[in-house]
């Protein structure tokens, strides 16, 4: 997914930021869903996904949707609220493929065992 990708009738899918605490607090309200905003947009970006649908309106943007999905092979959405069922549907497309675009990462090695491997073949040596 790009970073910022554009929607028929001026909305656009981004990342969050911090300054749409106020506007997510209301989206969720709209949705009467009950939720700790902050820790919806303080996350991990290695472990998950949170997208938002924004539209500017007045003196800045408004949050009209919001998706987070789990970083990992066959993940689904965990959260898709939006103001249309049009709008939703473009959220969970963008979530499912930013995971599904995501490198896989190689599993990572503790260092005590490139240590051990290096004292071995010291020894052996």
């Amino acid at each position: 997914m790009l970073l910022h990708q554009s929607l028929p009738g001026g909305v656009r899918l981004r990342f969050p930021h911090r300054t749409d605490l106020p506007s997510v607090q209301e989206l969720c309200a709209r949705h009467d869903h009950e939720c700790d905003v902050e820790a919806l947009l303080r996350f991990d970006p290695r472990d998950r996904a949170v997208i938002c649908a924004v539209a500017w309106q007045g003196e800045g943007d408004v949050v009209v949707g919001l998706g987070t999905i789990a970083i990992h092979p066959g993940a689904q959405p965990d959260l898709l609220l939006a103001d249309g069922d049009e709008l939703r549907g473009h959220l969970r497309e963008a979530l499912l493929a930013h995971v599904a675009n995501r490198p896989r990462r190689a599993p990572r090695r503790s260092r005590g065992v490139r240590a051990l491997r290096a004292v071995a073949r010291r020894r052996a040596a």
